[in-house]
């Protein structure tokens, strides 16, 4: 639910930001200056772009399941979705995109503001920004380090096969293609 109040929230903060005219700075040359301000605002309509993806993936996936279905729907959809080589993934993805194109549109923002605040401000906040911006940077890889060592670790796949089930499986394929080109030849 609050992504999507943050979803329309960001674009409106893109558009305010691209409103914002080129700050006059004396510590970078006029050339400098310019492609930090092209990359500022790349960065700002990525954000933007993202941003509007999120909203109409969204908006298709809640308008797809807006209503309640028996059981026997749901086997039927769970059927017809499941593809015989990559089983549920590609619905996975689908259901995945506007959470990471919020994601990406985040930040791409931060991305924007970062560079605004290396364009606008003196030497001393300079630092204070990039340092907050590593810290935080740091704290998102080790977050996702350790839910992607969980989920590999003790969790299942999309088609809830364990980790070491599906390693066995991929040294079985390996062999049976090993087999498989030794027939050929």
């Amino acid at each position: 639910m609050a992504a999507l109040i943050l979803r329309p929230h960001l674009i409106s903060a893109n558009m305010a930001y691209l409103a914002i005219p080129k700050p006059e700075n004396i510590t970078y040359t006029a050339r400098q200056l310019s492609l930090l301000h092209t990359a500022a605002n790349t960065f700002s309509l990525s954000s933007t772009i993202f941003s509007i993806g999120s909203i109409t993936l969204g908006l298709i996936n809640k308008r797809n399941h807006r209503e309640e279905l028996s059981s026997q729907e749901i086997l039927n959809f769970l059927h017809g979705v499941h593809h015989h080589h990559y089983g549920f993934r590609p619905l996975a993805i689908i259901y995945a995109l506007p959470t990471a194109l919020l994601m990406w549109a985040v930040i791409s923002f931060a991305g924007a503001i970062a560079l605004y605040c290396l364009m606008a401000t003196t030497v001393i906040p300079r630092v204070a920004v990039l340092t907050l911006g590593a810290i935080l940077m740091g704290c998102t890889f080790v977050t996702v380090w350790y839910f992607w060592q969980r989920e590999t670790s003790w969790g299942y796949d999309v088609e809830g096969v364990s980790p070491k089930r599906r390693q066995r499986l991929r040294i079985a394929d390996w062999f049976w293609g090993l087999t498989h080109f030794s027939a050929k030849n």
